[in-house]
């Protein structure tokens, strides 16, 4: 019996615990902005649009998310689709520290949603900014709203 309690004991005591085990709970780690890794995406052949086949077009300055300012190159592209369409492209211009892009849209009737695609030449990768917004050819040109800085990555 003696040696009953004695194992009792012993077994008891080894699953205490150790003054070594830190209980108290890991606070959350701050959030970190998004990593912009290289990718595989090979550079787009968005076709040139044929304005003349389209009764509208909207014209709309669009500014690069400062998240991509260290990536960024002339040799970027941005495209806009309507559906499966491409309906826009345009390559950059270096504009005050920051760069824009030209993006002219055709269309035949206004409303349609606009899917926007940003490839960065230097990360090799294509953003996608899905229901950016409708088409709309009296759309103010320029802006600081999202509308003229659409978020690719938050």
């Amino acid at each position: 019996m003696i040696l009953a309690l004695a194992a009792l004991a012993f077994m008891a005591w080894g699953c205490s615990s150790d003054d070594d085990d830190d209980n108290t709970p890991t606070p959350p780690e701050p959030d970190t902005p998004a990593i912009l890794t290289p990718g595989t995406d090979e550079r787009p052949t968005w076709p040139a649009i044929n304005f003349d086949l389209y009764e509208q077009n909207m014209y709309v300055e669009i500014q690069l998310q400062d998240i991509f300012l260290d990536h960024a190159s002339d040799a970027d592209l941005l495209s806009a689709k309507i559906g499966d369409e491409i309906r826009g492209v345009a390559k950059p211009l270096a504009i005050d520290g920051t760069w824009v892009f030209p993006l002219f849209i055709a269309a035949n009737e206004s409303g349609g949603s606009i899917t926007l695609s940003y490839y960065c030449e230097r990360l090799h990768r294509i953003f996608n900014k899905t229901d950016w917004t409708h088409f709309d050819a009296n759309t103010v040109p320029t802006g600081d709203d999202e509308l003229h800085r659409p978020i690719f990555v938050k």
